[in-house]
């Protein structure tokens, strides 16, 4: 029985069962004293019968023949009906038959009492097990009002077997479930006012820019060069202000999880010929190079346009980072556990004091000459990588270049 899989409920049972063991023993030892005395109360008024004839000279054979030969029907009938006009019979008030009345009361006496004992350890029993359980149920809530305050980190004691403690155990999964949540809400209004924060300091610099530049074009209305200057700035300040915004906007969709991935078997070889085409205006115009390197037919299982995304980021900030002539190659490989990409170039590299943060929102580093950059292109990159259960690391000699690689799990359902 499921019931008896409680400890608190089998040991209830438990003694209810031994007390009820010790009532039948008891009972038989009584109906054994009932048998006894009431043979002793036959055989004394037996014995007080046969000495009062012996007494009044009746002949002992009669006597004897009396209380050992077996009784017709006739003479039980007659001696019955003797005794009846002498008023003597089952009727009779118990108080006039004397023996049997002491009797009668002694046992009387035996069973109250048995029946108290007896429902005095059932009650017992029974105090102490809700006791018990009540004991128990007031620490669990104790507990949960603990919980319900704010202290996250309590528990009700589960350890022990029974549905009472299933029951703790479920609340305890509970409690848990509901703390990952508050987490996930403070993690998520934490990121949110990181976030507004960061887009008011970096909206501060071109909006003053923009506003600036009104006001110039305002007074130097006639003069159509400089209108035409500081328009051009305008629509430079206005693009940087977009590709802040919509960086911004795809980092926080990543980082809280609102963006479904569309992920799809696609070829990597494909997939960086499209993205090195994308490229190839800009590195015409400033003498660099993109350089493709790695088999066909390598699959890997992603949303392909945040995965551009994310290899283009790399690659922006490579070409932002290398003087002409220079040049980026991407390869690619597949192993037994892995599909990994790798984007080397050989522009200016990252100072030793930088490489630690790189991937963080925002870092500029002192020693960059890139006045244009705003800091979210790797820290992008690093949060589509990470969104397709990937890595992303770096690798950089100061003067030489540096290598991102990009490792993948090849796991067709992920």
């Amino acid at each position: 029985m499921k019931l008896l899989t409680n400890k608190d409920i089998r040991q209830f049972f438990h003694h209810i069962m031994v007390i009820i063991i010790l009532a039948l023993f008891f009972c038989l030892f009584l109906s054994q004293m009932v048998i006894h005395d009431f043979k002793t109360e036959v055989f004394t008024y037996n014995y007080k019968v046969a000495g009062y004839l012996l007494k009044h000279g009746i002949n002992p054979s009669y006597i004897s023949s009396a209380f050992v030969e077996p009784k017709t029907e006739e003479e039980i009938l007659a001696g019955k009906d003797f005794l009846d006009t002498l008023g003597y019979g089952v009727d009779m008030n118990n108080r006039l038959f004397s023996d049997g009345n002491m009797l009668l009361r002694k046992y009387r006496i035996y069973f109250i009492s048995f029946v108290a004992m007896f429902g005095a350890l059932i009650i017992s029993v029974f105090f102490l097990y809700f006791k018990r359980q009540h004991n128990t149920i007031e620490k669990a809530n104790t507990a949960m009002n603990a919980f319900m305050a704010g202290d996250a980190t309590i528990r009700i004691d589960s350890n022990e077997e029974g549905s009472l403690y299933k029951l703790f155990a479920s609340i305890n999964s509970m409690t848990t479930s509901l703390n990952a949540h508050f987490e996930r809400e403070k993690y998520t209004k934490d990121f949110l006012k990181n976030m507004i924060a960061d887009i008011s300091h970096q909206l501060k610099t071109p909006l003053a820019a923009l506003k600036m530049y009104n006001e110039i074009i305002k007074d130097e209305s006639g003069n159509e060069e400089t209108v035409k200057k500081f328009i051009t700035k305008t629509e430079n300040a206005l693009e940087r202000m977009e590709i802040l915004i919509q960086s911004l906007l795809k980092i926080a969709k990543l980082d809280t999880g609102t963006i479904i991935l569309n992920k799809r078997e696609a070829d990597v070889s494909l997939l960086v010929q499209k993205l090195a085409y994308s490229f190839e205006t800009r590195g015409s115009q400033e003498q660099k190079s993109i350089i493709l390197n790695g088999p066909n037919h390598v699959a890997l299982y992603c949303d392909v346009n945040w995965i551009m995304e994310a290899i283009g980021n790399i690659v922006k900030n490579a070409l932002d980072h290398m003087e002409e002539g220079g040049k980026v190659e991407i390869s690619w490989e597949e192993t037994p556990v892995l599909i990994k990409i790798t984007i080397k170039d050989n522009g200016k590299g990252i100072h030793p004091e930088d490489i630690h943060h790189i991937f963080k929102r925002f870092y500029r580093s002192r020693f960059s000459q890139d006045i244009q950059g705003i800091g979210l292109g790797l820290s992008l990159a690093k949060s589509i990588v990470e969104a397709h259960n990937g890595t992303i690391t770096v690798d950089s000699t100061l003067g030489k270049g540096s290598l991102f690689t990009l490792d993948f799990l090849k796991l067709t359902n992920m």
